[in-house]
């Protein structure tokens, strides 16, 4: 035995082996030392799991590992060397060449705002003057009104100095002034319609001119020079591997539901430049050692029972998918019920899932009005009927009470209503309306009493940054209005469309993903902190989904300090695959994606 092997002379922790630790699984779900008696007990291990083994002897792992340390140091080195320092020596010509540019720049956004503002006065100079020579010609109107006052003027003070009034009195006696001033008010208005005044005034849009800072972050960006990442360049990441983890775990308890096609899909663990593989790589020294307590994820199980699980419906089907937390399994569930499309659909605590509107009729635009509950039994009832038929809304769970708000009633109007199903009297009841109507906002409960509503899209299709919040307790909604620093302003974007929200602790609201004006998927995220009195924007962007897209299935789940969601999957053409989501899971630190194979 050499003099570097004997440095490793531990027993092994399980005492009856009573044996010398000589291997190491590096396999990175276990990084386990072993003794000669542990090695056949850890392949049986690795073969019920499903996953390779990475057993070397003590001193291969320690080379192994040097290697790979050495590789990084050099690597990282030769980065190093090859950067381009030399400006960092010359501050002041950095600072005197950029600032000029950045107010040439400035200066030519200047000249921009002066051009548009000034031909925006002569616009309305304009309207104002072809108003006043309209005006123009129904001024003999108002001479004859200038001329009937003068003579009501002469008979008020006839009435008031005569020493004869009474002819007086039989003239005011006789006067009609009702008719006197529906005579004139005709006249000016046949005139004015005659004449077609335009109705002058200055709409100021508060939403563009808020993005108009963000506009400004990407005319004028500092960086750095920074080499982007590509296949030639030298990465500290091995490649040779996938490291793929079957999550199959056998003898489970999946929900007692009628599985139809009898399909059970296994999650596989998706490879992501976020993890580390085996022990040929090498991760981020950093990733995961900065606690970031914002993100702690302390709020209870959203489940009550024992299902546990995420759900979507394919439109214009009878197919229901159910993602199993517990057993890491897909199901393909048949319903008797043809799902309409946009419709909306969440779960409740005890593991019922609730089903409302939708387009029933694309010619005619019809929204669906039936709410429909499916239960664990495989179960499909009828328990209310919308009072506003609509689609493309949200739903959100409250209390033993689901809320309906938003989205499009028939003929295409966006509604700002909202109503309720409540579970215990079975009854709907109506609710105050929101103060922004939107098309799929974002919505999420906090402390089981407020509903907050993020973002969704006007009738002209344009986004909405607007965060508005119900009080369940009073039926009050109030528009919020947070707190942002000069810092987190700059990259904040806004809020968008069918993203997606939870309360994930006592002060923080975590909001993720969703669609941009043109369907474009973004991956932005902030959270919004909760004060007693005031509400903050902060965290902007720290923690951004692996992939940007949004949410048509926007209900995120809390189960074991995790959180689990369905992404849409984008397909050629911007479409979304409708037969398919992304199970997406995040732990506080970073998102994982939980692949699962495509079913039919």
């Amino acid at each position: 035995m050499s003099a570097n092997q004997t440095l490793y002379n531990q027993q092994c922790s399980n005492s009856e082996h009573r044996a010398q630790i000589t291997n190491y699984c590096a396999c990175i779900d276990c990084l386990r030392p072993l003794c000669p008696e542990c090695i056949q007990e850890h392949y049986q291990y690795h073969i019920q799991a499903k996953t390779q083994p990475a057993i070397q002897s003590i001193l291969n792992t320690r080379t192994n590992c040097e290697r790979k340390i050495a590789k990084a140091i050099e690597q990282l080195r030769k980065e190093y060397e090859q950067c381009d320092i030399q400006q960092i020596f010359n501050p002041d010509e950095i600072l005197n060449h950029e600032i000029s540019r950045m107010n040439e720049a400035k200066e030519q956004m200047f000249e921009i705002i002066t051009i548009f503002f000034k031909q925006q006065e002569n616009l309305l100079e304009t309207k104002v003057k072809e108003n006043q020579l309209k005006v123009r010609n129904i001024g003999g109107i108002f001479q004859k009104i200038e001329t009937v006052i003068e003579q009501l003027e002469i008979l008020r003070n006839s009435l008031l100095t005569s020493s004869d009034p009474f002819l007086y009195f039989h003239k005011a006696c006789r006067l009609d002034v009702k008719s006197l001033l529906d005579r004139y008010k005709s006249d000016l208005k046949k005139s004015i319609k005659s004449k077609e005044l335009d109705p002058i005034n200055v709409h100021i849009d508060e939403h563009k001119l808020f993005n108009l800072k963000n506009e400004l972050s990407k005319i004028v960006i500092i960086h750095t020079n920074d080499i982007e990442d590509s296949g030639d360049n030298v990465s500290v990441l091995s490649k040779n591997k996938d490291q793929s983890i079957n999550y199959s775990i056998q003898g489970h308890n999946g929900p007692q539901m009628n599985n139809a096609q009898n399909e059970n899909i296994h999650f596989l663990q998706k490879q992501s430049k976020q993890q580390m593989s085996n022990v040929g790589d090498i991760d981020d020294p950093l990733q995961g050692t900065m606690t970031n307590h914002e993100f702690s994820i302390v709020r209870p199980n959203y489940f009550q029972g024992q299902l546990k699980f995420l759900h979507f419906m394919i439109n214009r089907s009878k197919i229901m998918k159910i993602a199993d937390l517990q057993t890491k399994q897909w199901l393909t569930l048949q319903i008797d019920y043809q799902v309409p499309a946009f419709h909306k659909s969440i779960v409740t605590p005890n593991g019922d899932v609730y089903i409302s509107g939708g387009l029933t009729d694309q010619k005619d635009n019809i929204k669906e009005s039936i709410i429909r509950k499916y239960t664990q039994d495989g179960q499909i009832q009828q328990i209310g009927r919308l009072t506003y038929p609509r689609s493309s809304h949200s739903m959100v769970y409250c209390n033993q009470a689901i809320y309906f708000l938003c989205g499009y009633l028939d003929h295409s109007k966006i509604t700002s209503s909202m109503e309720k199903y409540n579970i215990q009297t079975q009854k709907m009841e109506l609710c105050s309306p929101c103060y922004k109507p939107a098309n799929q906002p974002g919505c999420c409960t906090f402390n089981d009493r407020y509903i907050y509503k993020f973002g969704g899209n006007d009738e002209n299709g344009q986004i909405l940054f607007i965060i508005e919040r119900y009080d369940t307790f009073t039926n009050k909604w109030e528009h919020i209005n947070p707190k942002i620093d000069s810092l987190e302003s700059s990259k904040f974007l806004t809020t968008f469309l069918t993203s997606a929200c939870v309360q994930i602790n006592q002060t923080n609201i975590y909001v993720f993903g969703g669609y941009e004006e043109d369907d474009k998927g973004v991956s932005f995220s902030f959270l919004l902190n909760v004060g007693q009195d005031k509400h903050t924007i902060h965290q902007v962007n720290v923690r951004p989904l692996l992939y940007p897209e949004g949410f048509w299935n926007n209900q995120v789940i809390i189960h074991d300090h995790k959180l689990y969601v369905l992404q849409n999957i984008e397909v050629e053409g911007n479409q979304i695959d409708e037969n398919n989501r992304s199970l997406l899971c995040f732990d506080g630190y970073k998102w994982n994606e939980l692949q699962y194979q495509i079913s039919y």
